[in-house]
């Protein structure tokens, strides 16, 4: 991560003083300090020094957003950071995968990694998380995400189940870096998850109860599943028992998914 660490320094570093930043700074036209980028950022000062340390292993796609808005990048700039983020595990999945997730029509389906990162999802997926904040790891949308505790009806128990599911992934790599990553962030944003990482001890569970503003409760059964030719990934199916309430409720999610551009 030195070259993105390096890319960070410099953008910091020669940042303009423009309406975005907004910080009162006399006798420096151009530049800003790591405490003025956390603040405008939201990351912690700690984490953002890391990031410029290099000692990051991969830090997440919102994290780099954020830091792109802060320093103005155009659409090169940011994908090239991106790039320089991940120079090695590309979030994306094989075609085959694409199009598995795609063609799976009645219930909502998620590729992800072993960090729970969303590497892609079908459109009643899109729909069921539309309008909230951190759907690009299933974790951070747990535990981050301030409609989650509304989304989830048991939040407690679904909450303690993705800490099952992150541990069931990882195995004995559970130390690795990119998971440390993520568990290092969590554990510094939210009490709760600390609390449950602490202990590590519930199990998964197999139903989802959520609410959808639009179609209201459903009791979803969740089953994972590997992909063959594509070790690293797994898939995340949320179905309905034939002929529940749960089954009408996605009749009408697809719908709206229907409607999706």
């Amino acid at each position: 991560m030195e070259v993105l660490a390096d890319l960070l320094r410099a953008l910091r570093t020669t940042a303009p003083l423009d309406a975005l930043a907004r910080l009162p700074r006399p006798g420096r036209p151009r530049g800003l300090r790591r405490d003025e980028v956390a603040m405008l950022t939201g990351l912690d000062p700690e984490y953002y020094a890391r990031l410029e340390r290099g000692e990051v292993a991969e830090p997440p796609d919102w994290v780099l957003d954020v830091l792109a808005r802060v320093f103005n990048l155009d659409a090169d700039a940011v994908d090239r950071m991106h790039r320089l983020a991940h120079p090695a595990v590309r979030r994306r999945v094989p075609p085959v995968v694409q199009q598995t997730v795609d063609n799976w029509h009645r219930a909502p389906v998620f590729a992800v990694n072993r960090r729970l990162d969303v590497l892609a999802s079908n459109r009643l997926a899109r729909v069921l998380f539309d309008g909230m904040d951190h759907t690009d790891n299933l974790m951070r949308h747990a535990f981050l995400e301030p409609g989650a505790q509304g989304f989830f009806r048991n939040w407690e128990r679904e909450a303690c189940s993705k800490v099952a599911h992150l541990v069931a992934a990882n195995g004995d790599d559970a130390d690795a870096p990119e998971v440390r990553d993520l568990v290092d962030q969590l554990c510094s944003e939210s009490q709760e998850f600390r609390r449950m990482w602490g202990r590590r001890d519930a199990e998964v569970d197999e139903f989802k109860h959520m609410y959808h503003p639009e179609v209201g409760d459903m009791d979803l059964r969740h089953d994972t599943l590997s992909v063959g030719g594509a070790p690293d990934v797994l898939l995340y199916v949320c179905h309905a028992d034939p002929g529940s309430a749960a089954e009408e409720a996605l009749t009408l999610l697809g719908i709206l998914a229907a409607g999706e551009p």
